[in-house]
């Protein structure tokens, strides 16, 4: 089941198409060049990003699948992850990322 961070982290450029990227990833359908930013399905890595055409298909997570952010091209989801971990350590002063998201409100 996907969740969604409610105070969803966008990308500039994605900002502009925030709709239909999102009604891509709640439909399944592909959206060359969008990607998702989660929660790590692994306890080694503190963020995934996910391409929404891949989103479902094997090997890729989708169940608990935690999507704090949706970016338009990898140079833009790297760029939000850098913000994403800024603003936490900043507000926090660690970089416990899941712990802080987990805290926080997600929904279905």
């Amino acid at each position: 089941m996907k969740k969604w961070y409610d105070a969803l982290w966008i990308g500039p450029k994605a900002e502009k198409k925030r709709r239909k990227l999102i009604d891509a990833v709640k439909d399944g359908k592909k959206m060359p060049g969008a990607y998702v930013i989660a929660l790590s399905s692994n306890s080694r890595e503190l963020l995934d990003i996910i391409p929404v055409s891949m989103i479902g298909k094997p090997g890729c997570p989708a169940d608990n699948l935690y999507i704090i952010g949706i970016a338009d091209g990898k140079a833009e989801a790297f760029s939000l992850i850098e913000k994403i971990v800024d603003y936490i350590y900043r507000e926090t002063g660690k970089l416990n990322i899941r712990e802080y998201f987990m805290e926080s409100r997600f929904s279905v």
